[in-house]
């Protein structure tokens, strides 16, 4: 790729989203690396998918590459996929640069579909219409599949002992390693069904999942203290650093399940005696709950709403976003691991941050009851981990107080 200053503002995620097709048209075609014939079509209902794209006796002729362009995902993953749509076009550019004729070829090519287009395939005809975590699922295929280079892999001869590698390099983390495979597993079962792919095996079929200890990460206050600090200092405006600020400190607060903070809407909060009254559609165990809101959640909500007004970006969500269906965002995505690794907390996870207020409020002395209420337990057993773990503390303190003593007296007995 030239150098090319209209190139390079063109190759953005930010410069795609702005495209729109012209009322009169099907189909829209933009040039965005013409050195390698890269376009994206964007149709009428406005979705946009990258295609190789060049005359051929003297008309013009298309390749989908089989790479869409996804509105919902954050810049920094859709430049995966702008960096994936770059790589196919050059390569077909360097075949037909050799005399091959890449048209003709193209019926063979679509008859063998990557990882890539299985997931596509997936997506857009399970996890769309079912509504089950699409965009979460996007960015899994994209950390765990697409970045190990496997999307490009073809489907029909990917392996059981590709899944069993993949499996093991992520041994590390067990939780994530058992998730990816989870993940083959259903899209491979929804391809052979649909016939999206002709094969009768599952290659992820009859893995041993990796057993998971059960999570009982909680902050310190020490840690507690650092990620506070390390979010005060967001910019009053609206913007992202802001957005996760307020998005954690509220989570802190509240211990509200990641769902329904995402998802709290104006309309749930009663500002005359400031309650936020969370519908049980919304909640796990079908229950509405109200939540008391404090000085510090006011203090939030407060300057969120002002902020969103400035903007003009107040609306019916608490934590609104343009680029997801849903609207409102629906994954802290980059963002949130950025701040963990810059604080060495890369082993915290969003809901360690309500396990950390159970744990915080069992250590004050609050009954079970009170904290079951709080975080709308539906079995108190899961209250009662935050109980054994004070319990826990408490034995280790009253230990420590009786061994000073013995310390002590051993030092008496040295002086004398």
């Amino acid at each position: 790729m030239k150098n090319d200053p209209d190139s390079v503002k063109k190759f953005t995620a930010k410069y795609i989203r702005t495209l729109t097709c012209p009322s009169h048209m099907k189909q829209f075609y933009v040039a965005i690396l013409p050195d390698v014939h890269l376009y994206i079509s964007v149709g009428r209902k406005g979705n946009k998918a990258f295609c190789f794209r060049c005359k051929q006796d003297g008309n013009w002729k298309t390749l989908d590459l089989n790479c869409k362009f996804d509105e919902s995902i954050p810049d920094t993953l859709a430049r995966s996929a702008l960096l994936e749509a770059q790589s196919r076009a050059a390569e077909i550019t360097a075949r037909r640069n050799r005399g091959e004729n890449v048209f003709e070829q193209s019926q063979a090519l679509n008859s063998s579909p990557t990882l890539q287009d299985l997931f596509d395939h997936y997506k857009i005809k399970h996890l769309e219409k079912s509504g089950k975590r699409t965009l979460e699922n996007s960015n899994n295929f994209i950390r765990w599949f697409s970045r190990r280079n496997l999307n490009k892999k073809n489907a029909t001869e990917f392996s059981h002992d590709d899944a069993s590698k993949l499996h093991k390099q992520m041994e590390k983390t067990p939780g994530s390693a058992n998730r990816a495979a989870q993940l083959g597993r259903a899209m491979f079962n929804f391809g052979i069904k649909t016939r999206f792919i002709t094969r009768q095996d599952n290659p992820f079929s009859g893995l041993s999942l990796y057993p998971e200890n059960q999570r009982d990460r909680v902050l310190s206050d020490e840690e507690a203290g650092r990620l506070i600090q390390a979010i005060s200092d967001a910019p009053l405006m609206h913007c992202q650093e802001r957005t996760l600020a307020d998005l954690i400190m509220l989570w802190l607060l509240t211990g509200v399940r990641k769902k329904v903070m995402l998802s709290m809407e104006w309309s749930e909060i009663r500002e005359e005696d400031w309650l936020w009254v969370i519908p049980a559609s919304k909640m796990k165990g079908r229950k509405k709950q109200e939540i008391l809101l404090g000085p510090a959640e006011i203090d939030i909500l407060t300057r969120r709403k002002q902020l969103l007004i400035i903007d003009e970006k107040f609306q019916k969500y608490v934590f609104p976003s343009e680029k997801s269906a849903s609207g409102h965002i629906e994954d802290p995505g980059n963002a949130w691991e950025s701040l963990r690794e810059k604080l060495g907390l890369e082993d915290l996870w969003i809901h360690d941050l309500r396990r950390s207020l159970a744990s915080a409020m069992a250590n004050t002395g609050a009954s079970v009851a009170i904290v079951k209420q709080a975080l709308a337990h539906t079995d108190e057993r899961t209250t009662m981990k935050a109980y054994i773990r004070t319990n826990r503390q408490a034995q280790l303190e009253a230990r420590q107080k009786a061994q000073q003593g013995w310390f002590e007296a051993s030092k008496k007995s040295l002086e004398k």
